[in-house]
């Protein structure tokens, strides 16, 4: 079994696995690539209950001969999102494919596709996967209560504390609750809610810092348990 996704063998990966065909035809993900690919995928932590399975897409860069390739990891939590996420790929599939009729032309992606959990990766042409960014919309839907618990937990930390002996203009606002963190992108056990305070903004680019607050169940109370940097373009 696979510990990249649980649930899902290594075979069960490999069939998932579909390879845009401009990746193919420039001869670029050969087969040992592919499988150092499923070798090399960090390990996915489903925000809630349990994967019923997941689908990969090799993406191109748009451009002739390809520089980077983009993996594309769609994680899905019943059998019905599954299902639903398979008739999907298949169909963008086939628009693809339709449209494959000269070699030198640009061709449709697959992104934007529906899953429980969307995410990307870089992928390098010799198959090693980079870590995963949480890509679905709903990262940015935090519940009330939850986000007010981030915040009242960093605003009693001693990592802010620190923070907040900090020369700043009052103007770039107070702590603020962006989204949620899959593990596979900060590198911790669990999901954690992400809690920014803005430091600086100049020339249009904000930066400040990032304070990551585990709400539970891998710690008996809300605490932070990592703080890094941002930097935001407006």
């Amino acid at each position: 079994m696979s510990g990249a996704i649980p649930g899902m063998s290594d075979v069960a990966l490999s069939d998932s696995l579909v390879v845009h065909p401009r990746v193919l035809q420039q001869g670029l993900l050969p087969a040992a690539s592919r499988a150092r690919l499923l070798a090399t995928l960090p390990t996915l932590v489903p925000f809630a209950g349990s994967y019923a399975g997941a689908l990969l897409a090799v993406d191109w860069d748009h451009r002739l001969p390809s520089k980077q390739l983009l993996l594309r990891l769609l994680t899905f939590r019943s059998s019905a999102t599954l299902a639903i996420g398979r008739a999907a790929l298949g169909l963008r599939a086939a628009e693809i494919a339709a449209k494959n009729r000269f070699p030198e032309f640009d061709l449709p992606d697959f992104g934007e596709l529906h899953a429980d959990e969307c995410y990307e990766a870089d992928l390098a042409m010799t198959g090693e996967v980079s870590r995963p960014r949480l890509t679905s919309g709903w990262r940015r839907d935090v519940d009330e209560a939850d986000g007010e618990r981030a915040v009242d937990t960093v605003r009693a930390s001693e990592e802010f504390a620190l923070l907040d002996r900090v020369s700043r203009s009052p103007h770039l606002g107070d702590l603020e609750t962006v989204g949620w963190v899959p593990p596979c992108e900060s590198g911790l056990e669990g999901w954690t809610l992400d809690v920014w305070y803005p430091l600086a903004f100049e020339n249009r680019v904000g930066s400040g810092r990032s304070l990551l607050v585990d709400l539970g169940p891998h710690t008996a109370t809300p605490r932070v348990v990592a703080v890094r940097d941002f930097t935001i373009k407006a």
